[in-house]
C-alpha cells in the first residue's frame, strides 16, 4: 500500500503505525523504499489513530478495526479495513465467516451496528455507494476474483447457479507474511498445496454477493491451492449452462457488464488470462470458454493477490471514498517478471 500512495499525486501518508517494529523507518525493514519512504512507524496507540488522517488504513487481524470503527466514523474520518470485520450485510454472514476464520469463531462482533451502514468494496458492483462512503470492508483476495468472473454470468441467468465450482490458485504472499513450515522454500518450491478445502472464509463474501446479484441462493465449492509463484490468483471457474444459453451469448453479458471499466478486461477467445499477464497492476483478466459436450460455462480469472486482491482496490476504493478519479495513482500497465 504504501507503494501505492507514494504514487498518487492527491494522498500524503501522514503517519504508519504499528504493533512491531516501532521507532525504525520503514525502509529499515523494506530496503526498496529506502530514499522514497523512510518514515519512522509509530506505536499504534489508540489515541493516534486517525489523529492526523482523512482516511485511515487497517492492514490489521480480524477484530482489530472493529474496536477501533465506532470511535473514528463518529469523529467524521473515514475507514477502510482489510479483515473480514465489514464485508458482511448481516450478522448471521459476518457469523458465518467467524465459523470458518481462524481465531474469530464464537466470538461476537464488537460493532454490530456499523454493519449494515458498511460498503464492501467492489467497485466494479457498488461504485455509487462506495462514492462518499465513511466505512469500507475491502474484500478478500480470492473473493474479488471469483466476484468478478462469475458476477455477469449469475445476474444474467446464464448457469445453474447451484452448479458452480472453482478451482483457485494463488502464491505463497497470499498466506501473508507470518513465517510458517509450510512456507518454507525447500516445501513451497515445486509443489502445490491444496488447503481449507470448501472450508476458507472467503467462500462466504462470494455467496452472499453472488446470490444478491442472482436474485437466489447460489451454492459455491471453492478449492484453493499454493503454487509456487510469490505474486497472483487465478481461478477456473466451472458452472453448468442454463437450458438455451451458449458461449457467445456469455461474451456478450460478458462485455456488456465490463463496458467501460477501467481495470477489468475481457480478453479475446485466443488469449488465456495468466498470472503474468497482471503482474504489479490492479487489473483483473477475464478468459470465457465452454466445454459443450459437457455443458459447462468456464470462467477464468487472474489478479494480482497484493494489488487487485488488496492494496490497488482498496487505493480505488479511497478514491472514490475522497471524491477523485477512480484510476488516479493506479493508471499502470503490468510490469513483466
Amino acid at each position: 500500500m504504501i507503494e501505492q500512495l507514494l504514487r498518487h499525486p492527491e494522498i500524503k501518508l501522514t503517519s504508519l503505525l504499528a504493533k512491531t517494529d516501532v521507532g525504525k523507518p520503514v525502509s529499515d525493514f523494506f530496503p526498496h523504499l529506502r530514499g522514497f519512504c523512510d518514515q519512522v512507524v509509530e506505536d499504534s496507540s489508540p489515541e493516534r489513530i486517525g489523529q492526523d488522517a482523512d482516511v485511515v488504513i487497517f492492514s490489521t487481524p480480524d477484530r482489530v478495526g472493529m474496536a477501533y470503527a465506532p470511535q473514528l466514523v463518529g469523529s467524521g474520518v473515514k475507514m477502510i479495513d482489510y479483515s473480514g470485520d465489514f464485508r458482511f450485510g448481516s450478522i448471521a454472514d459476518y457469523q458465518e465467516y467467524a465459523r470458518r476464520h481462524p481465531g474469530t469463531a464464537g466470538r461476537e462482533h464488537a460493532s454490530p451496528d456499523l454493519i449494515g451502514k458498511a460498503v464492501y468494496g467492489v467497485p466494479e458492483l457498488y461504485r455509487e455507494r462506495l462514492r462518499g462512503a465513511s466505512l469500507v470492508g475491502n474484500p478478500g483476495c480470492f473473493a474479488v476474483a471469483m466476484i468478478l468472473a462469475l458476477a455477469p454470468a449469475v445476474k444474467a441467468g446464464l448457469v445453474d447457479i447451484s452448479s458452480i465450482i472453482v478451482d483457485g490458485k494463488t502464491g505463497s504472499s497470499g498466506a501473508g507474511k507470518k513465517p510458517g513450515p509450510v512456507h518454507h522454500y525447500p516445501e513451497r518450491n515445486e509443489n502445490v498445496t491444496p488447503y481449507r478445502i470448501a472450508s476458507h472464509q472467503h467462500n462466504v463474501e462470494v455467496v452472499q454477493t453472488l446470490s444478491r446479484l442472482a436474485g437466489g441462493q447460489v451454492t459455491l465449492t471453492f478449492v484453493p491451492h499454493v503454487v509456487p509463484a510469490t505474486r497472483g490468483i487465478l481461478c477456473t471457474c466451472y458452472a453448468s449452462f442454463s437450458p438455451g444459453a451458449t458461449l457467445a451469448q456469455a461474451r456478450e453479458a460478458y462485455a456488456a457488464f465490463y463496458s467501460g471499466e477501467p481495470f477489468v478486461r475481457l480478453m479475446p477467445s485466443s488469449v488465456i488470462p495468466t498470472l503474468k499477464s497482471v503482474y504489479t497492476s490492479n487489473f483483473c483478466d477475464i478468459g470465457l470458454a465452454a466445454d459443450e459436450s459437457a455443458g459447462k460455462l468456464i470462467v477464468i480469472s487472474a489478479i494480482d493477490n497484493l494489488v487487485k486482491g488488496q492494496a490497488g482496490v482498496a487505493l480505488q476504493n479511497i478514491n472514490l471514498m475522497l471524491g477523485l478519479p477512480e484510476t488516479m495513482g493506479l493508471d499502470r500497465a503490468p510490469t513483466y517478471p
